[in-house]
């Protein structure tokens, strides 16, 4: 029996399957657009305790995705909401919030479904001559030019591709990548330019 496909995924993440900057995803959840949640132990907020996967207010965690990567890795979480709750929930107990890190931000595969289809982020129908191609290779050099921006070059072509047949299979909720070798082939001549000038 195969595995349930991922069902959160990473602000990093999002923005890679989005061809996206981090901050920009952080700002469209900031203004109320994309839900993020993360998960806490037991705190108080409103007049109960609360645990497990809640929505945070990213409009107050926004300095963490600074566009120039200058924000803070982590910062302490005041407001939250339960899921499917519209009022936020003041944090009092830890008095001075939840720290939460910009990892521990995640969308939820339907939240990011719901985005996908209201903002036309879906493939578009092909226009052109002939067979539809089978991958979304135009997608796939975007989303490598943002791997390396953030990550930096790898120290091996092996790296690099299996982090960009992990990005096919996401992006396919683990159905369908090109073969290593096929994948390999594409990267290789940028791998080695991009090798000899670091």
């Amino acid at each position: 029996m195969p595995l349930p496909g991922q069902s959160l995924f990473s602000i990093d993440e999002v923005s890679a399957r989005w061809i996206a900057a981090p901050h920009q995803v952080a700002q469209w959840a900031a203004q109320e657009r994309l839900e993020v949640v993360t998960s806490v132990g037991p705190v108080h907020a409103g007049d109960e305790d609360v645990a497990g996967l809640v929505v945070v207010a990213m409009a107050d965690l926004l300095p963490m995705f600074r566009r120039d990567g200058s924000g803070p890795a982590s910062m302490r979480l005041r407001r939250l909401r339960k899921i499917g709750e519209r009022e936020w929930r003041m944090v009092s107990d830890p008095a001075d919030g939840v720290m939460v890190a910009a990892g521990d931000l995640l969308i939820d595969v339907a939240e990011m479904g719901r985005f996908e289809e209201e903002n036309d982020l879906m493939r578009r129908a092909h226009a052109g001559k002939g067979p539809e191609p089978k991958y979304d290779w135009d997608a796939f050099w975007r989303a490598m030019a943002i791997y390396v921006h953030q990550h930096g070059v790898p120290p091996t072509l092996k790296e690099l591709t299996a982090a960009m047949s992990n990005w096919f299979l996401d992006q396919s909720d683990g159905k369908s990548s090109p073969s290593d070798s096929v994948i390999r082939k594409k990267l290789s001549p940028l791998w080695n330019q991009l090798r000899s000038e670091t």
